[in-house]
Formats: C-alpha cells, sequence, structure tokens
C-alpha cells in the first residue's frame, strides 16, 4: 500500500508545469465519497501546479451544494469532441471504482488514456495493469485520497490542505461510514477525521445536509417504497421495486432514494434488503444491504456487481423489474 501510494504521488507530481492533463473518472450514479474524493483531488492538483480534469455526465444531486468548486466539473463533451480531449489525456485516474465499465458513457474517453490509475476501497480483480492504489480496509476512497494529499505535500513541500478540501473529505467519509456508525469504520477513520477538524469543518452541518434535509419528493418516495415492501423467506429478504413511473409521479430523483435501502435492512430479522430502481434505459439498478451474515459484496460479484460486505450493488440488463425482483429473491432465498 505505501509503496503505490508513493508511487501514484510521484507519477501526479511528475506533470507539475506540464501542458499534459490527468482526467479523474469517478463512477456513474456518484455517491459522497466518490464525489468528495474527486473534487479535493482535482482542487489539491489544481493547487500543486498540475492541470486536471473532472467531466461528468450525471447531474450532481442538490445535496452536496454545500461544497465548493463544484463549478469545476465540466460537462461531458459530445462524441465527436472525445478525440480532441484524448490527445491532452495523459493519465486518467479511476476514483472509488476500478472498473471502467462503472464510468458509463466516458469510458470511451478514458480508455483513450496512455495510462490508467485507481484510488479505491473496493475489492476487485479489475485493476490488474494499472497503477493501482487499492486498500480495501480504508472505510471510504476519501481516507485513501486524505493519505495521498498528505503525501503530495511532503513530496512537494507545500500546503494543499485547507478547508474547503477538508469539507470534501469528511463528506467521503461520512457518506460512506454512514455518519461513523457503518461497521467499516475504523481507528483510522477517526484520526483522519480529526486531522480534518483541523481546518474548523462542521460535522453536524455535513450531516444534515447528507442524512437529515429533505424534500416532498424524497417523503412521497420513502411512502410508496415502505408501504410497497414485499418479504420473503421468513421475512428474512426485503424486496422494494420502484419503477420508471412512480419517480416521475413522485416527481422524485435518485438522489431521494439515498438511504432507503438501508433503513428496509433495518427492519427486525431482515437479513438483507434489496432496492431496484428501473432505469430509462430499460435497465434495472439494484442496491444491496446485508448483516453480518449476508456478504452483499460476493452475492452482487456473481450478477456482475461489487462493494462491500454489507452494502453492494449491481445492475441488471435486458430485464423487468419484476422478474429482477423474482431472480434475487431466489438466489437470496438459497444462499441463505
Amino acid at each position: 500500500m505505501i509503496n503505490r501510494l508513493e508511487d501514484l504521488a510521484h507519477k501526479l507530481l511528475s506533470f507539475i508545469d506540464s501542458d499534459q492533463e490527468i482526467y479523474l473518472y469517478p463512477h456513474t450514479s456518484i455517491d459522497g465519497d466518490a464525489l468528495g474524493s474527486t473534487l479535493a483531488l482535482l482542487v489539491v492538483l489544481r493547487k500543486a501546479g498540475v492541470k486536471a480534469r473532472f467531466l461528468y455526465d450525471e447531474v450532481i444531486p442538490e445535496k452536496y451544494s454545500y461544497m465548493e468548486d463544484l463549478d469545476l466539473i465540466e460537462s461531458f463533451p459530445e462524441a465527436e469532441a472525445i478525440d480532441a480531449y484524448s490527445h491532452s489525456q495523459a493519465l486518467a485516474v479511476l476514483i472509488d471504482c476500478s472498473e471502467p465499465s462503472r464510468t458509463g458513457v466516458r469510458q470511451q474517453l478514458l480508455e483513450k488514456a496512455p495510462q490508467i490509475a485507481v484510488a479505491d476501497h473496493h475489492v476487485s480483480e479489475s485493476h490488474s495493469g494499472y497503477l493501482g492504489l487499492v486498500d480495501p480496509t480504508a472505510a471510504a476512497t476519501g481516507e485513501i485520497i486524505y493519505d495521498l494529499i498528505v503525501l503530495l505535500e511532503k513530496i512537494s513541500g507545500r500546503e494543499l490542505l485547507d478547508h474547503k478540501i477538508s469539507v470534501m473529505l469528511m463528506t467521503a467519509i461520512i457518506s460512506d461510514t454512514g455518519r461513523f456508525t457503518f461497521s467499516n469504520t475504523t481507528r483510522r477513520t477517526f484520526e483522519i477525521a480529526a486531522a480534518l477538524m483541523r481546518f474548523d469543518v462542521v460535522i453536524r452541518d455535513i450531516v444534515y445536509q447528507l442524512y437529515d434535509l429533505s424534500s416532498k419528493a424524497r417523503l412521497r418516495l420513502s411512502g410508496h417504497v415502505f408501504s410497497n415492501t414485499e418479504f420473503y423467506h421468513g421475512d428474512r429478504i426485503a424486496l422494494a421495486l420502484v419503477s420508471q413511473s412512480v419517480m416521475e409521479a413522485c416527481e422524485a430523483l435518485d438522489s431521494d432514494l439515498d438511504g432507503l435501502s438501508a433503513q428496509l435492512r433495518n427492519i427486525e430479522g431482515v437479513e438483507v434488503s434489496f432496492l431496484l430502481r428501473e432505469l430509462e434505459n430499460h435497465a434495472i439498478r439494484v442496491n444491496i444491504r446485508s448483516g453480518s451474515g449476508f456478504d452483499a459484496a460476493r452475492f452482487a460479484k456473481t450478477l456482475g456487481g461489487g462493494g462491500h460486505a454489507r452494502a453492494a450493488g449491481t445492475t441488471l440488463k435486458n430485464t423487468s423489474i419484476q422478474d429482477a425482483g423474482r431472480l434475487l429473491v431466489e438466489k437470496a432465498g438459497e444462499w441463505l
């Protein structure tokens, strides 16, 4: 881990005062860890004199609007402009994922990069051959980016961390630890959080934006999900289906679904919950939350997905949301 961290740090700093650029690629359906980690690294690299870009093709959820420098995120270009962008892309960095397919339409630009690096905390075999910085013991990719920034400071002799970057990293950590309550939270997590608090980060403000602030659309959507959840195999499996028509009727955004799968898992007796979201392209996104007796990451991997032992996901294609639900219940029943 240490050597890989140093390798990546030296690689990034080799682009100081260069005309070539580093492109950063978080995964689609961006969450607090992916966004906070990517934005923090972007700002740090630019602060160090490195040209870096963060292109994205989806809407950033409104709940993250408290973070500064969101305006640095650029809209992903039209297909005909990709070749022009690729000429300046000397290094691509996958953040909070290690599979190019998880970058969606940006994959076509990513794969034009002469070299790809990875900063991630998910267990995966897909980063083989990359400049890989994968640490599954980290509670969030934000922890890895923090360590990387500290090393960049040491090598460059420049002070890079500041208040706004610390807010971004704290957002990443709070998001993936469930405000420091998930089982992945470690002593190291609190040590990093304490270090970030030196920059006057107000945790309660971040937690309010991420977990407590709601909307009428989210209230309506939550009501639908909770009233239509079905239970199987002795109530050990909870299944909720959210169709595109329901999303439209509730005037809801994808971000309004955040946290609902975890609430289903918290129901007494439930060992694994599945929240299925029907997408516009006829695919089904699956969020999985589980207890200690069910490895969500291993289960998701059998369906082409991945994640953590207690929180994972996948996307199923060429199926209806009802058929996808039946498949998951059948397979999860066999596992249980």
